[in-house]
């Protein structure tokens, strides 16, 4: 009789994520998105005073817009502190889904002025951010410039009217300091790549957590 082959099969890894993933990933999102939708004075608080179907209307799309952003958010700095890059699929993502669910909450309320300094603020500092990729050489990523413009988005229209400048400022601070510290733990592990996804969604998170503030 011919000896039957007695080769082990190979052990199977698991790809993909699996349950307790995706449930911690909603639970982020969800928590995330309440947080920084209560920060955001031109979204809920103008909503919750409405009392009608377009307020409700301007806090659902500001609890979704937010809890999207804090989970690309997650997504993308991990990605970027493990490859120093980030997916063009996963900033187009959020970008279009932070914007649109924002803007969704901007027009149900009729605050069309939140609209366009929001876009405005956005399209301002994608152009920067070009400007500065094609300075730099190469030296500030494509996946940073196209991030870039979907947090600034994120930040400025978590601002009050008439707030929005501080906004700015206050992000552009918050970004630096960020970018700052990368610098220094990149130079203390002897880093020559310097991943600045996370410094530019710290940022805009920190500018939304602290709307209240500039509200004041």
């Amino acid at each position: 009789m011919a000896r039957k082959s007695s080769r082990a099969n190979p052990p199977t890894q698991r790809s993909g994520l699996g349950p307790r993933d995706i449930a911690a990933g909603l639970a982020v999102a969800t928590a995330g998105g309440v947080v920084f939708a209560a920060s955001a004075d031109a979204g809920l608080a103008e909503a919750a005073g409405a009392g009608s179907r377009s307020g409700a209307a301007a806090w659902l799309c500001t609890l979704l817009g937010y809890a999207g952003f804090v989970s690309g958010a997650v997504a993308l700095v991990w990605t970027d502190l493990r490859t120093h890059t980030l997916p063009n699929r996963t900033v187009a993502a959020v970008a279009l889904w932070t914007a649109g669910a924002l803007t969704l909450a901007s027009v149900s309320l009729g605050d069309w002025r939140a609209v366009a300094e929001s876009w405005g603020a956005a399209i301002a500092a994608g152009l920067v951010a070009l400007l500065g990729w094609r300075a730099s050489r190469g030296a500030l990523g494509g996946g940073d410039v196209k991030l870039l413009p979907a947090a600034v988005f994120a930040a400025v229209w978590a601002a009050d009217t008439g707030a929005r400048a501080l906004a700015v400022a206050l992000f552009l601070l918050l970004l630096a300091t960020a970018v700052g510290l990368t610098g220094v733990v990149a130079r203390a592990r002897s880093r020559r790549e310097l991943p600045a996804g996370p410094a530019i969604l710290s940022a805009a998170l920190g500018t939304v957590a602290l709307a209240p503030v500039l509200a004041a």
